[in-house]
């Protein structure tokens, strides 16, 4: 019976305990709510206002690109073969005509000889079949001489006939030794110009930008023209290439100003106008982007080929307008007392006012007014309404009080 008593009593003892703790729960979070609704109803803000201005603004499109030589030209070779020696090296200026390597020249010099004898030895059976068809030119005429006075008894049928089978044949001999001249011409020609394309030549005047062989190296032109040098026309004329972005492209022109600025000059600005915009997109994962051609004057020779540049495009010169922050046009006002949806209520979440609007502070409350967005730039628009006037306090956000 004493181990039963004390049974029931540990019972007692433990469901008083668990009571006691599900009130001490039930109070921490009755006055938690408690404490965090006082808080909540005593949050006030203030609007943080900045008074209307009216100025100029210059709307630019912003693009990145690389520097290049307004014309340059890749050297390549028609001819295989090892390089025998290598005559110019980067940086190096070159006249037009001036050899910049030689190829190994015996394989070629061989077949040009080759092709030179060939030549002379199908002359030298041009002239033999010359020979015999005047041979037989002459027999034809003695025939027809004698077939005159004899009054056709002579020749006999059978001698005129090989007589002038042998002539036909005689002239069709020398029309094929002189298509065998014509056609070792041809391959003299061939193996003169391969063998002259062992010497490779600048084709302008310029610089050296790229050099990609070495002597000793074999080059192979079988099935495309291996790029061996590029080079530079003139390096004080230079051309920005920059990748606009097909939401900015129908702002973009010829003739627009721009300023761009590259890393090796951070402090410096470089003018430059629009040259062209070109019309075949560029589409690089999944992203479309139209060049634009940048010319510009490089007569210092600050900028080099290749170089990555930060370019900004004027695009409209904006004169005495209303300037506002852009974060204006994004602000809504927050209502404190309102079941708030990420910063402002369900029902003012759901008539969110996607025209163009700003609030002004009128008798310290927000109103709304509508404008037309004339272009941005930065942090600034520039802005239109007659509902405005230079000094209104535009509202730019809210703050909480302290």
């Amino acid at each position: 019976m004493e181990d039963l008593k004390k049974v029931v009593e540990y019972k007692g003892s433990s469901i008083k305990w668990k009571f006691i703790f599900v009130i001490f729960l039930i109070m921490i979070g009755v006055g938690g709510y408690f404490l965090y609704k006082s808080k909540t109803q005593n949050v006030t803000y203030h609007y943080v206002t900045q008074p209307l201005k009216d100025g100029n603004l210059t709307i630019t499109v912003s693009a990145t690109g690389n520097i290049q030589p307004m014309e340059s030209v890749q050297v390549g070779t028609e001819v295989s073969g090892t390089i025998e020696k290598v005559f110019v090296y980067y940086n190096d200026k070159v006249k037009k005509g001036e050899p910049l390597a030689q190829l190994d020249k015996t394989k070629y010099l061989s077949n040009l000889n080759q092709a030179k004898a060939s030549l002379q030895a199908s002359k030298a059976s041009l002239e033999n079949m010359n020979a015999k068809l005047n041979q037989a030119s002459q027999v034809i005429e003695r025939d027809k001489s004698l077939k005159k006075s004899t009054k056709n008894a002579l020749p006999s049928k059978n001698d005129w006939d090989t007589d002038w089978a042998n002539y036909l044949v005689a002239k069709a001999q020398v029309a094929n030794a002189k298509a065998q001249v014509n056609q070792a011409k041809q391959v003299l020609s061939s193996s003169q110009y391969d063998y002259e394309r062992t010497t490779i030549y600048s084709p302008i005047d310029g610089t050296i930008l790229i050099r990609n062989i070495d002597p000793g190296q074999t080059v192979a032109a079988s099935f495309q023209t291996p790029v061996l040098f590029q080079i530079a026309k003139d390096l004080t004329k230079m051309q920005l290439q920059v990748n606009i972005d097909e939401a900015d492209i129908a702002k973009v022109k010829a003739g627009q100003d721009v300023t761009f600025s590259v890393d090796a000059y951070p402090n410096r600005k470089f003018k430059a106008k629009v040259n062209l915009v070109r019309v075949n997109s560029v589409i690089v994962d999944g992203v479309v982007t139209y060049i634009a051609e940048i010319n510009f004057d490089n007569s210092n020779l600050l900028l080099k080929p290749g170089m990555s540049a930060d370019a900004e495009i004027v695009t409209k010169n904006l004169s005495h307008v209303f300037i506002v922050p852009r974060s204006a046009m994004l602000y809504i006002p927050i209502n404190p007392t309102a079941k708030k949806v990420f910063g402002f209520s369900k029902k003012e979440k759901e008539k969110v006012d996607q025209k163009p609007h700003v609030w002004i502070l009128k008798n310290n409350k927000p109103e709304k007014v509508y404008v037309k967005e004339l272009g941005n730039s930065g942090s600034d628009a520039a802005i239109s309404s007659d509902g405005l006037h230079k000094g209104d306090p535009i509202i730019v956000m809210q703050e909480k009080s302290k």
